[in-house]
């Protein structure tokens, strides 16, 4: 999970203004990938998470959390730019 938010963070730098999310709620979900704060990415399956683990119960949502955090979206979002470009963004090289 590491290593695909490190390719949306290098998305993120290339097309700033594609993305409603700033590179800092990236940085937020990799520091609680292993927090045990959130039970949003515990256990292999949402089956697991309810009926074996008990997790929602005994943890909170990460997507609420990081959704109530106001300084996490992006201030150059274009939506009519990133609907434009379709759904391929091409890397700059």
């Amino acid at each position: 999970f590491i290593q695909f938010l490190d390719c949306v963070f290098q998305l993120v730098n290339q097309f700033p203004d594609y993305f409603e999310f700033n590179p800092r709620y990236l940085l937020l979900q990799s520091e609680h990938i292993y927090s045990w704060r959130f039970g949003t990415l515990l256990c292999d399956s949402e089956q697991e998470r309810e009926v074996v683990a008990g997790i929602r119960q005994r943890t909170y949502c990460m997507w609420e959390y990081l959704d109530s955090i106001p300084d996490l979206i992006n201030p150059v979002f274009d939506r009519a730019t990133s609907e434009k470009a379709g759904d391929l963004l091409m890397p700059l090289l």
